[in-house]
């Protein structure tokens, strides 16, 4: 609850700008000024970096006895209350022998974040420069040396902190309601009708928490370039990125897709869907029982971008033999029992291994590449919002995502279709087609329908969620049961 709120918090007021979120009450402690803070670069194009708050200051890797005591420029920021609501419905049906049976689902949440006066705390960039020019790092320190050791991280300094002036308090309140209808028919010398009433679920929950003053809601870092004999530059430009020289090399950062061109168009993601294609086959060779259990995990975890990012960081831990932290997830047990179900699948009892997998190396072969695969599908959903992912829940059913699927090869080819296509069908309801329309336009695509035919049009904005979209959409449909 708290990420979501620092997480709309920064959307609102910085949406193209250099302002983190803090994802955890924890992690205030750690962003004092100076703090250090680990950017981790990701292994897709799309995916926004990490950052990881540490225990130690610019201060505790510094040779040296002095310290740097730069000036704190600390300002009014604004007032901030705000309240976010969202509504969403669903619903699927599924055959048995003679028998129907139909599930639906609906319900809403209101998150209210009220911060206060809020005030801004910046480093005296110019002090700082002074005061850091000559100064060299501890290449010895544990935390410079694992940092260096990692390809993909950097260190950053806090130079910028936006923090809470008094107790504020946090709210969420979420109503669900479920039905489960069924009719049954049987054929015998008279056939005989069997009708069951709709049966219905209905929950309220309403949790608040109240925030301590001087509590960090966001914060900006300056990155650092380390040269090999411990000297190092702040990195004062947004194109100007940290990281580590060894042996007078910069070092590299691996990205496993190309980054598309500014402004998205059908060649290029149909390139980029067809080089993933090994990777969603990976998915579909999964023995069913383990597809089934991946599909129904992801779909209760589209009910939450923070459960998503947990499980996408914990993904990337395991892939690097660390232990992954769920304590976030601590106070949500279906969401964090969700992505433990997930890591299970890919851990042994000494968290390494896959439980699916033999001892033989194509069997670990084959458990890192479903690993690299389920991270391919989390890591694309990390990048919608919260209203793209609810809408995308409301369409997590078998048949409309592999409606989807044929929907999106449709796209990329720059091909219309046909209602009429059995896959299709289904988006012949037009609440459901409004919702499928919805949710390709939250990733600038718009559908058209003319009759009994459906074509899309990719739209000028740049960005790559046109990419992000298809993705998701194509490793869900791999692990979509058949119907």
């Amino acid at each position: 609850m708290f990420a979501k709120a620092t997480t709309n918090f920064v959307t609102e007021i910085d949406p193209d700008g250099c302002l983190v979120p803090v994802f955890r009450l924890n992690e205030s402690d750690n962003l004092a000024l100076l703090s250090l803070v680990i950017k981790r670069k990701r292994f897709w194009f799309w995916q926004q970096p990490k950052y990881l708050t540490t225990d130690f200051s610019l201060n505790d890797v510094l040779v040296g006895d002095k310290d740097i005591d730069t000036a704190v420029i600390e300002t009014d920021f604004l007032k901030y209350n705000s309240t976010l609501q969202s509504n969403t419905s669903g619903g699927a049906d599924a055959d048995f022998g003679p028998g129907r049976v139909n599930v639906g689902g609906e319900g809403s949440s209101k998150l209210a974040s009220s911060f206060g006066n809020l005030t801004k705390q910046e480093i005296d960039l110019k002090r700082l420069l002074d005061d850091s020019k000559d100064r060299v790092l501890d290449l010895q320190h544990s935390l410079v040396q694992q940092t260096r050791e990692n390809r993909r991280e950097v260190l950053g300094v806090v130079k910028e902190c936006i923090t809470t002036t008094q107790p504020c308090t946090i709210s969420e309140v979420v109503h669900k309601v479920g039905s489960c209808g069924a009719f049954l028919g049987f054929t015998v010398p008279r056939k005989i009708q069997v009708s069951v009433k709709n049966g219905g679920h209905q929950s309220n929950s309403s949790v608040s928490v109240e925030i301590p003053a001087n509590t960090a809601l966001a914060y900006s870092i300056i990155e650092l370039r380390v040269k090999s004999t411990g000297r190092f530059d702040l990195c004062l430009m947004p194109h100007n990125l940290g990281g580590f020289e060894t042996d007078g090399m910069e070092k590299g950062v691996t990205v496993l897709c190309s980054t598309p061109p500014e402004a998205p168009n059908r060649q290029p993601l149909q390139e980029e869907l067809e080089k993933l294609q090994p990777q969603f086959k990976v998915l579909s060779d999964l023995p069913s029982n383990t597809r089934h259990c991946l599909f129904q995990q992801f779909s209760i975890l589209l009910k939450d971008r923070t459960a998503i990012s947990v499980l996408d960081l914990a993904l990337e831990d395991v892939s690097c033999g660390k232990k992954p932290d769920l304590s976030s997830l601590d106070k949500v047990p279906s969401l964090r029992s969700a992505v433990q179900t997930i890591l299970e699948l890919f851990q042994g009892d000494d968290g390494t291994g896959d439980a699916q997998a033999d001892s033989t190396s194509s069997g670990k072969q084959l458990s890192h590449s479903a690993m690299s695969a389920t991270h391919l599908l989390s890591s694309a959903l990390e990048e919608m919002n919260d209203s793209v992912l609810s809408v995308l829940e409301s369409c997590c059913c078998p048949r409309t995502i592999q409606a989807l699927q044929l929907l999106v090869q449709h796209v990329v080819e720059n091909k219309k279709c046909s209602l009429k296509d059995s896959t299709l069908a289904i988006l012949g309801d037009e609440n459901r087609y409004s919702q499928v329309v919805k949710l390709f336009g939250s990733s600038d695509v718009v559908l058209s329908k003319e009759e009994d035919s459906v074509s899309a049009q990719l739209g000028s904005q740049q960005g790559h969620m046109p990419h992000v979209l298809c993705i998701a959409i194509c490793a869900l449909a791999s692990l979509a049961p058949l119907v």
